[in-house]
């Protein structure tokens, strides 16, 4: 994956338990022990691969990125000095305030 700090490779450790209970279509779950996803299969065979691809896919990071320790800063990514020097401006907001603290409107 592509660390979103650094824009690197990063490798993002995926991984994960899951607890599935196979049942029939209309088998009741109420005595199923607690934790455990529920698989109806009926007349259609499982597609193993497809559950074991959406766990994968949900079990990955929303934001990947390396440990802050091991992340570099890209190269040609600085401070430019317009940011340094930026004008404050004023809050075009003020005036309302100003209304507002105005009894007489």
């Amino acid at each position: 994956m592509i660390c979103q700090r650094c824009l690197d490779e990063a490798v993002i450790p995926v991984g994960g338990e899951y607890l599935y209970a196979i049942v029939k279509p209309g088998m009741d779950e109420l005595h199923l022990p607690k934790g455990y996803d529920v698989l109806e299969v009926g007349e259609e065979p499982l597609d193993l691969l497809a559950l074991i691809e959406d766990e994968l896919l949900l079990a990955l990071p929303i934001v990947p990125m390396h440990p802050p320790e091991e992340c570099q800063q890209p190269a040609g990514l600085l401070e430019s000095e317009s940011s340094k020097n930026a004008v404050k401006r004023s809050n075009p907001f003020s005036v309302l305030a100003q209304l507002k603290r105005d009894p007489n409107v």
